[in-house]
């Protein structure tokens, strides 16, 4: 495994934060992982952690894959846009569909602050660490504005979906109660210019 290049200047001349947390890379998504499942009720940790499968739990497996890439990018010098967007849908995704609050389901991001303060904290390195680590944390803090940002774009879109079934169901009750009526639509309802 290669030592990571930085992420932005702050956090390039601070060489000891990424020689303190690249070895701990492994434990910090692994750690994250479990933030992000400790959210869920506490019927579903159990066979989230355990079944790793990607048909037979895909929010675990996609989860973990995208903790991957999110940590990953945090370490990368120029993170590419799509990369990390696609990363961070891939938590909220899940998040939004399954009606978390926005506390909630965007609140594991800032979860990665706590990590890293721990990793750095026990190796006794905070201070030679701490502009590094105000970068790395403002970095974080970035993602977590990009997760709020997807998380109200999947409840619009949730929302929206809900309203076009809404829409279709009446629809479909009226043309029904019509046919029992005996009645053509064009008769029930007159033609707006």
């Amino acid at each position: 495994m290669s030592t990571p290049q930085g992420t932005d200047e702050d956090i390039r001349s601070g060489t000891t934060l990424y020689a303190v947390l690249w070895p701990h890379k492994e434990a910090m998504v692994n750690r994250w992982v479990g933030v992000v499942h400790g959210s869920y009720p506490f019927e579903t940790i159990g066979f989230l952690r355990t079944n790793s499968n990607r048909f037979a739990n895909p929010v675990g497996y996609r989860t973990e894959e995208a903790a991957k890439a999110l940590i990953e990018i945090l370490f990368t010098d120029q993170p590419e846009e799509a990369t990390l967007h696609k990363a961070v849908d891939e938590i909220i995704r899940v998040r939004a569909i399954q009606d978390f609050p926005p506390e909630t389901a965007v609140g594991v991001v800032f979860a990665l602050k706590d990590i890293v303060r721990e990793v750095v904290s026990a190796s006794g390195q905070g201070a030679a660490c701490l502009r590094a680590m105000w970068a790395l944390e403002s970095r974080i803090d970035a993602v977590a504005l990009m997760a709020f940002g997807a998380y109200a774009r999947h409840r619009e879109r949730l929302h929206l979906l809900k309203v076009e079934e809404h829409k279709r169901s009446h629809s479909q009750l009226m043309r029904l109660a019509m046919r029992k009526a005996g009645m053509e639509p064009e008769e029930a309802e007159p033609q707006k210019p």
